[in-house]
């Protein structure tokens, strides 16, 4: 694994750690035994151990075979090989993003303060996270930021009108670059080999000004170097559509960088909403690598949270959310949906209007009562008392997951209205 770290100087630092990522498959003993008789023979990158992990709905352990991965970059690959191999066996954990769990596992999370002892040729030796991700009143790290714009357009996507002047502004100096001097890819490479900024903040800079500035260098056979590392290639991702609730929505490519980061203000809900602060937040609490942070959404941060405790705890984590939900009779489905249903208002005026606000009610709910899917009709305890009308039971033997997140979650928004109130809350 490559770190980045930042000192107070604002020095930088390129260190590797060694990390070996594992993922469990489960599956009939002989199953088992023919995958790890192949990965034994076929590769050295792998490195296989008969295990036991707790299964999530059973709430009991299980043999698994733990696959572990020498090489991290072709971790997901080695799912991919495993699915290959017999498709019939399950996998477990093979999604989860290598770099999170590495976080999980060495116990530090983005923009953390840590220390590090390092050996020869920046080779981690140990690494301590003297830091806190609940902590409100954090340091910041000195990160030099480059915004990067095209002059007079900021709500309107570039891509679907004209083309302006390329607008580079850094530490209160601001640079506009067209066609009537050098091409803008030309300044802007040097612009950014003589500032070396730590972070990129652009407008629409995911779907056009890094495509075009790209293209530019290639048409000039010049390098442009996006990337703080030398070694990796700029990962672009593809656009693609999508539909969430009835809705056909749109996400746009993403330029990720290695060594230095980029935010697309315009292809981020939570740095567009909540600026740097919100995504700073979002990425120390979630463990989320930054970039990736910055172009999901908070239910994707909230998931990866109960996916560290249950990483924590032991159980398995399923490659893909398999688990139906229960039949339901119609009546019974309008019993238990009725928080999903909204009464339109007769329109018109209406006086003696009263409203009752719960805070966070659904998530205090599940934190009070112990609300979550493995807790929810469980089978260890069929005696438990009964909800009224849906019948339902709720586990009496284990706190769930979602309950313990959202119950953290809760305690952390109390702190902050708290903080708050004594005006020392930070804001990055």
């Amino acid at each position: 694994m490559t770190l980045w770290l930042i000192d107070r100087n604002q020095a930088h630092y390129c260190l590797t750690d060694e990390f070996v990522p594992a993922f469990y498959v489960s599956g009939s003993t002989d199953k088992l035994a023919r995958l790890q008789d192949a990965a034994q023979t076929q590769t050295t990158d792998l490195r296989t151990e008969l295990t036991e992990r707790i299964d999530l709905w059973l709430n009991a352990t299980r043999q698994v075979l733990k696959v572990s991965v020498l090489c991290p970059t072709n971790f997901m690959g080695w799912g991919y090989w495993v699915h290959r191999f017999d498709s019939r066996l399950q996998l477990y954990n093979s999604g989860l993003m290598v770099a999170s769990l590495y976080c999980w596992e060495k116990g530090i999370f983005p923009l953390a303060y840590v220390e590090v002892e390092v050996g020869e040729a920046g080779r981690i030796l140990a690494i301590e996270c003297r830091d806190s991700e609940w902590t409100l009143d954090y340091e910041m790290p000195p990160l030099k930021i480059m915004q990067i714009r095209l002059a007079g357009l900021s709500r309107i996507d570039p891509i679907h009108g004209r083309r302006a002047a390329l607008e580079i502004e850094l530490d209160g100096q601001c640079w506009e670059l067209d066609e009537a001097d050098d091409p803008p890819a030309l300044g802007f490479a040097r612009l950014l080999a003589r500032a070396d900024p730590d972070v990129i903040l652009s407008e629409w800079g995911d779907s056009t000004i890094q495509p075009l500035l790209q293209q530019q260098a290639k048409r000039l056979k010049f390098s442009l170097e996006l990337n703080r590392d030398k070694r990796a290639a700029v990962q672009q991702s593809k656009p693609r559509s999508y539909t969430s609730y009835g809705r056909i929505l749109f996400k746009a490519a993403a330029t990720t960088l290695f060594g230095r980061i980029h935010v697309d203000k315009q292809n981020s809900f939570i740095s567009e909403k909540c600026d740097f602060a919100g995504l700073w937040e979002l990425a120390r609490v979630t463990k989320l690598p930054i970039q990736y942070a910055a172009r999901t959404t908070t239910g994707t941060g909230i998931s990866y949270m109960q996916m560290e405790l249950a990483h924590r705890d032991g159980v398995l984590i399923p490659e893909q959310k398999a688990e139906p939900e229960d039949p339901k009779h119609p009546d019974e489905l309008l019993a238990a949906d009725r928080g999903g249903l909204v009464f339109v208002p007769k329109l018109g005026f209406t006086p003696n209007v009263a409203e009752l606000d719960f805070v966070s009610q659904f998530p205090s709910i599940m934190a009070r009562f112990n609300i979550s899917p493995e807790t929810v009709n469980c089978p260890c305890c069929p005696d438990a008392p009964r909800i009224p009308e849906l019948r339902y039971r709720v586990c009496q033997k284990r706190r769930g997951i979602t309950s313990r997140v959202v119950e953290r979650l809760i305690e952390y928004l109390i702190d902050v209205e708290n903080l708050r109130g004594t005006g020392r809350l930070y804001l990055p």
